[in-house]
């Protein structure tokens, strides 16, 4: 009886020395004041051009690029996919040092049609389960 006893308060000093210590978290950019509720569309528009830098097939290639990064690409609209199994609304191939094709997630609501020549705006993804580079365009011109 006396050793359950002292197992029992034995196991509550090791369980209450064994708490963990919640790391302190840097405020957030509506706590801040960076962005606030009442931001305008534009606004977040002209935030996420100053924030992007252009995306390059070359970089993307040799993995240089992490997957959440704000990125634009200029390009020319060359294909609308219609297949449900393809993850991307169209794909958008650029010029540049080499080519570069992109599957393009819209969340821009933006239509878009074969052939126009556009600048999306994102957060690259990284390549898709195909092996395509994509883009979720929140702002497309």
């Amino acid at each position: 009886m006396k050793k359950l006893l002292y197992l029992g308060a034995l196991s509550a000093i090791l369980l209450t020395a064994c708490e963990e210590e919640k790391p302190a978290t840097e405020p957030t950019e509506v706590e801040t004041g960076l962005v606030t509720t009442e931001s305008t569309q534009e606004e977040l528009n002209a935030k996420m051009k100053s924030e992007a830098i252009e995306l390059d097939i070359v970089a993307v290639n040799e993995n240089k690029v992490k997957a959440d990064t704000k990125v634009f690409a200029k390009g020319i609209v060359s294909g609308l996919v219609t297949e449900k199994s393809v993850d991307f609304e169209f794909v958008l191939t650029t010029e540049g040092e080499e080519t570069g094709m992109y599957g393009i997630e819209n969340y821009a609501l933006t239509d878009t049609k074969y052939g126009a020549e556009i600048t999306v705006y994102g957060t690259y993804n990284g390549m898709n389960n195909l092996g395509i580079p994509t883009i979720t365009a929140t702002l497309v011109e």
